[in-house]
């Protein structure tokens, strides 16, 4: 059986640690629920996932942009500075 670990600097676990608490002390001040340790960082996972998710369905509605598009919307907006 193969196993992953994670090799962290100390100065990389002590940053993790801290956000670990930061997480576990926000989400009991929001919701008054007790995370551990694991809880706490499957939340910061789930948060960077949602982010990235974010970022990409953001892109994709840029992408559909096209050149006269933006130059349409950019002359708009020179001529409401104007």
């Amino acid at each position: 059986m193969l196993t992953k670990a994670l090799v962290l600097t100390n100065e990389e676990a002590d940053l993790l640690s801290r956000m670990l608490e930061e997480v576990k002390t926000k989400v009991y001040e929001e919701s008054e629920t007790r995370l551990d340790g694991t809880q706490a960082l499957d939340a910061i996972v789930s948060s960077f996932r949602n982010a990235e998710t974010e970022e990409q369905r953001n892109e994709r509605r840029h992408t559909h942009f096209n050149p006269l598009n933006k130059r349409l919307v950019l002359s708009t907006l020179l001529d409401r500075k104007a």
